[in-house]
């Protein structure tokens, strides 16, 4: 633990994160804008990673660490750090992917910095996607996809514009095989667009022609889908209060399924149904809601809501943690929630594929 206080004091700077909170008027007023990707071809777009034949490739998700500059949730990031170091070094991940909202302030140019430097002393690949909080700073996506890009361990690239900032792929490789191919969409504050639907369907069904149809597809964004919502209401028994035995559901949910929805009703745009007509994609993971970690299969596709780390996002220490994904020869073999708090890190749920 001594260590753990010692790197935080290093990595995060407690020291200027109070002169940040002191000085908070003059530092909110400061913009920081990037420049938009000239890529409108979206060809270049994809990241390689090896996996050994001799072992899984492990991935660790972390969604929601809502670091800030100036308010209470600048000083809550130690609780978030602890927790990301303690799981790193326990699940000793091959990929570190980030689901949405790792900044939460109107003034966070410092923090983003600081998590990326976090991010980056785990010596790993690190793959993050926007959530909906990231807009609302004191800085442009643009701004944070050059500060992302500039580091040597990020994965990330901006892409074509007309589809928000950071649309890319990570492909899994053995013996010159894709396993699994991972969609790092922006998801924003709604669905994937139309010219994402349309790079989606583009790439996959070039992954689907270089794999021989064997890849395994993955997508990865903040926002849930309407079919979290679906697949909720027909795997839950309201009157049993638990999952129905024939769903193979797992998991919790104690807050709303915030997918987009209109006058209470969700909103359908097609991004599911193009999914399930490639026949490869078998697993979205979403962040968003902090505390709901539930999975389920629900139409050939199975729906996971990764877990959230640390008391800045809200819902206290209760499923606090990152969830690991671990693939095989032949794709994902077992999705596992783990949680800590200040005690030892679980497994909260485990599900074998």
């Amino acid at each position: 633990m001594l260590s753990d206080i010692r790197s935080l004091r290093k990595d995060l700077g407690i020291q200027k994160k109070i002169n940040a909170y002191k000085n908070r008027e003059k530092h909110i007023h400061t913009h920081y804008i990037g420049k938009p990707s000239t890529d409108i071809n979206a060809d270049d777009c994809s990241f390689s990673l090896q996996k050994k034949r001799d072992r899984d490739f492990v991935i660790l998700n972390f969604t929601d660490p809502h670091f800030a500059d100036n308010d209470e949730r600048a000083f809550m990031a130690c609780t978030e750090s602890i927790t990301m170091r303690r799981i790193v070094k326990k699940v000793k991940p091959d990929l570190i992917t980030v689901t949405g909202d790792l900044i939460c302030s109107d003034c966070a140019s410092y923090s983003i910095k600081k998590i990326c430097t976090l991010f980056e002393s785990f010596g790993v690949p690190w793959a993050p996607v926007f959530g909906n909080h990231e807009d609302e700073s004191n800085m442009d996506k643009n701004y944070m996809a050059d500060i992302f890009m500039s580091c040597p361990h990020c994965l990330f690239k901006k892409n074509d514009p007309a589809m928000g900032v950071g649309n890319y792929i990570i492909e899994i490789v053995e013996d010159n095989r894709i396993i699994e191919a991972i969609f790092m969409m922006d998801s924003g504050h709604s669905q994937a667009n139309e010219k994402q639907r349309d790079w989606f369907r583009r790439n996959a069904q070039q992954i689907n022609i270089r794999s021989d149809q064997k890849a395994e597809i993955s997508v990865m964004f903040h926002i849930p889908l309407p079919e979290y919502q679906y697949a909720f209401d027909a795997a839950w028994d309201v009157l049993q209060n638990k999952w129905k035995p024939d769903r193979s559901a797992s998991g919790e949910r104690h807050e709303e399924i915030c997918c987009e929805k209109r006058d209470g009703v969700p909103v359908q745009k097609g991004f599911f149904d193009l999914m399930k007509s490639l026949k490869s994609v078998k697993y979205v993971f979403c962040g968003h809601e902090h505390v709901n970690n539930f999975s389920i299969p629900y139409q050939g596709i199975r729906l996971t809501y990764t877990m959230k780390v640390g008391k800045a996002s809200g819902g206290g220490f209760k499923l606090n943690g990152g969830t690991v994904i671990r693939i095989g020869s032949s794709g994902i073999t077992e999705i596992d929630q783990k949680t800590v708090s200040y005690g030892p890190i679980i497994n909260k749920e485990t599900i074998h594929i």
